[in-house]
């Protein structure tokens, strides 16, 4: 595996993805890049000296990173980086740059609401960067056992399935078809049953010719094949929350369903009421 770049804006959102990243900087013998982005205003956190310059401003946030970092990586290569910039895109750049195979962020919490708060940097970075993007909601204490992946069969799904492989070579997958039932005649002509049971028949037999023409599931387990009706976005989710999901993994371009909506207004939902780490797989562009 590639460099790991660990995204991090200095505050405790991000004491879970670094837990994580470590765990998988070392499961996988890969280097850890720790990058810090400071955009306008340049503010430090509370109770920190003002800054006499950017370089200084820059300095004392790497001090940070490197004293939080020393005594968690042993036995991991670390390297720590400070720029300057829009954090989304300056993160996408150096991910790029480094030929990075992961990148790995947090969520705040609200304890208030108690709900997970994503930060217009995740979304953007879920949404746009090249790599996989893992975004860490749980304590990190043993490698990932298990992942749901959400699946509607395009390309798209594909790259999910397989970043899904590569992060658990030996873990168990859920492969995850979500079908909404048809409007119109068809639905009111044929008993809801039956109708959901031919559209349930139709899903498995996708997903068997979805399997099989996964070159990198050629001697391997299969993963188990679960399909369900109802909106993508929620049935996933409320899956993943039942089995106890590890890992929930979907894609960001499809032709319809849960990859191809992800890019829309339902990126939120799935990203903050899911109740595991969530990794978004982007398609890469063509050409």
């Amino acid at each position: 595996m590639g460099p790991i770049l660990l995204a991090t804006d200095l505050s405790g959102r991000c004491d879970r993805a670094l837990d994580r990243a470590v765990l998988l900087a070392r499961q996988f013998d890969a280097p850890l890049l720790a990058v810090h982005v400071l955009s306008p205003p340049y503010s430090l956190p509370m109770g920190a000296p003002a800054p006499v310059d950017l370089e200084s401003l820059k300095e004392q946030a790497e001090a940070r990173l490197l004293r939080d970092l020393e005594n968690m990586v042993d036995g991991v290569r670390l390297a720590v980086r400070v720029y300057t910039g829009e954090p989304a895109a300056r993160l996408r750049q150096v991910a790029d740059e480094e030929k990075c195979a992961l990148i790995v962020t947090g969520v705040a919490r609200d304890e208030t609401l108690g709900r997970m708060l994503l930060g217009t940097t995740v979304e953007r970075l879920a949404r746009e960067a090249s790599q996989p993007v893992l975004v860490v909601k749980r304590r990190a204490r043993t490698p990932y056992r298990d992942a749901v992946v959400a699946t509607d069969f395009s390309p798209g799904s594909r790259w999910a399935l397989r970043a899904a492989l590569a992060l658990l070579p030996s873990g168990a997958l859920t492969l995850f078809h979500a079908f909404e039932l048809p409007r119109g005649p068809l639905r009111d002509t044929a008993p809801a049953s039956e109708t959901a049971k031919g559209f349930q028949r139709m899903a498995e037999e996708n997903a068997i010719d979805f399997v099989n023409a996964t070159p990198e599931l050629h001697g391997k387990p299969l993963p188990r094949i679960q399909v369900a009706a109802g909106r993508p976005e929620r049935v996933v989710v409320d899956y993943a929350r039942q089995t106890q999901a590890s890992l929930l993994v979907a894609g960001t371009h499809g032709t319809g369903g849960l990859a191809g909506v992800l890019l829309g207004s339902v990126a939120d939902a799935l990203l903050e009421r899911a109740p595991c780490d969530v990794m978004v797989v982007r398609q890469p562009r063509q050409g």
